[in-house]
């Protein structure tokens, strides 16, 4: 019961955090979109977007680094976390310094010619692809710190740096119109100056708390350990590379077609579906140690069954909040933006969307890469991802529209989902009939019911406000019953009952 309660406080630190930060990031995006303008704005979306196409490695190399060490945690060897730590950092710094040089040496590439920058932005463009770049090496280093806290399970700490994360970007973007330089160039120097507090924060505080954390000792480093490392990592990238290519190389292709402009549409239909999204990668972050410590253990039974909670609580957490949002999505924009740029609804629910099918089945993603044998998973069912492109590009140039170009994405989103269940579907361990029943059949009432009430409120609701706040109350209050009734089995319900009892009486503590 322990450890079930842990995964619940875990998982409620996550959600304060989360809300908090959500409502920080939509007024923090707003005051940068008034101030920097949609051109402005379209152009830090795209360049910090041509980055991350690279700086997926480093949360590759978070969940990678995580694995090992919850996996050496289950072992019980202190002499190992100590090896697997200490090599972490070394190939993050040194991983980390050649992707930084590579980055820089491809500015030529990148702004004659290749990005749709107008020529008054190019020169400012590439002073803040620089400041990029740095964020980018300040993560690779952050990695293995924070894989070290999600590890042990702090993730109240995690939360408290995240919370203080976006404070302090509220509180710098207020200071930006007073900034005496270049507003675009100003923010850059803004996101740059808390990346770095973030770093030094997770890594003053492993430092003190953990005796497996040490500065990189040259007497530790093992290649052997490095090559299993990157090896495993090398999958974990690739499957980011298909997530980012997806979704970064059809901003390109929308900014060589229609220009900058479009890129902030998409850039904040992105950042809504991100932002939603995080209420169920809170529960997802909070189970993850404990399942990949669970194998570590030798207890596949116990892993399998935390992998399938994982897939119906996330899929169900997100979707009790994302309905709403999709069907209240021009409201939401309005009331946050004001001036909302043109199709940023339709990427919005087209991200979310996708968001909502992956989660049905991430358990097993996780189960995966908990076993450690993801080769042949991986490529079957990322590589579809990459299908967007070529189809967006040829698409768009012979007159396919936008919506159909979103519901192509969405389509593809559901087959790599069906794909991983049917993988597994010959494993001695895993049965796929009784996954589809118990966590895709059995998730689907209250999505259906929760989209009839919206459906309803938007039809006999005339008020876009009261519509917007009946729609959201009356579907989560329809969602939560009917998971509850429906969704959960008895085992569930119960654990369910228990955990919130013990919270309601503050029986339990845990420490930071």
């Amino acid at each position: 019961m322990q450890s079930s309660q842990r995964i619940v406080v875990n998982t409620l630190a996550q959600y304060i955090r989360t809300i908090i930060n959500m409502v920080l990031s939509l007024y923090s995006s707003r005051l940068v979109l008034n101030i920097l303008g949609v051109d402005d704005y379209g152009v830090y979306s795209l360049v910090a977007g041509v980055v991350s196409m690279l700086s997926f490695l480093t949360n590759s190399l978070v969940g990678s680094t995580q694995r090992f060490l919850s996996v050496s945690q289950g072992l019980g060897n202190m002499d190992r976390l100590k090896e697997v730590f200490n090599n972490s950092l070394i190939l993050h710094v040194a991983l980390g310094f050649f992707v930084a040089i590579m980055l820089l040496a491809l500015t030529p590439f990148i702004f004659d010619g290749f990005l749709n920058i107008p020529d008054g932005s190019v020169g400012v463009a590439k002073e803040l692809y620089i400041l990029v770049v740095l964020m980018v090496y300040i993560s690779f280093i952050a990695s293995p710190y924070r894989a070290l806290l999600v590890s042990h399970e702090n993730i109240v700490y995690t939360s408290i740096i995240d919370v203080l994360d976006g404070v302090l970007k509220v509180g710098l973007v207020l200071l930006l119109p007073y900034i005496p330089i270049n507003k675009l160039l100003a923010y850059g120097l803004i996101m740059l100056s808390i990346q770095s507090f973030n770093l030094i924060a997770f890594m003053v505080y492993s430092h003190l708390k953990y005796d497996e954390c040490s500065w990189p000792k040259l007497r530790l480093f093992s290649l052997s350990y490095v090559k299993e490392l990157s090896k495993f990592t090398g999958w974990v990238v690739y499957s980011s590379v298909c997530i980012t290519l997806r979704n970064q190389g059809l901003a390109i292709v929308l900014n060589k077609i229609y220009g900058t402009a479009i890129n902030a549409a998409y850039g904040i239909g992105m950042q809504i579906s991100g932002m939603v999204s995080f209420i169920s990668s809170s529960f997802q972050n909070a189970i993850a140690p404990q399942l990949m410590a669970a194998e570590g253990a030798g207890d596949r039974k116990r892993m399998l069954a935390l992998a399938e909670i994982q897939s119906k609580a996330s899929f169900l957490l997100l979707a009790m909040i994302g309905i709403p949002v999709m069907f209240e999505m021009p409201t939401l924009l309005k009331l946050w933006l004001v001036n909302v740029p043109e199709h940023t609804v339709l990427f919005a629910c087209t991200f979310l969307s996708m968001q909502i099918i992956d989660m049905l089945s991430t358990g097993l993603a996780a189960a995966n890469r908990a076993i450690g044998n993801i080769g042949r998973y991986t490529v079957l069912t990322y590589t579809p991802k990459l299908l967007i492109m070529p189809i967006g590009w040829i698409g768009l140039r012979c007159g396919i529209s936008l919506m159909t170009i979103a519901l192509i994405m969405v389509a593809i989103e559901a087959i790599c989902m069906f794909l991983r269940i049917h993988l597994y579907r010959n494993e001695g361990w895993f049965n796929a009939k009784d996954f589809l029943k118990s966590v895709i059949l059995r998730s689907m009432p209250p999505v259906i019911i929760s989209a009839i009430v919206c459906l309803i409120c938007n039809m006999i609701i005339n008020s876009r406000m009261a519509c917007f706040i009946v729609s959201f109350v009356l579907s989560i209050l329809s969602f939560l019953s009917t998971a509850y009734l429906v969704s959960l089995n008895v085992r569930e319900k119960v654990f369910m009952k228990r955990m919130v009892t013990k919270i309601l009486r503050k029986h339990d503590r845990f420490k930071v």
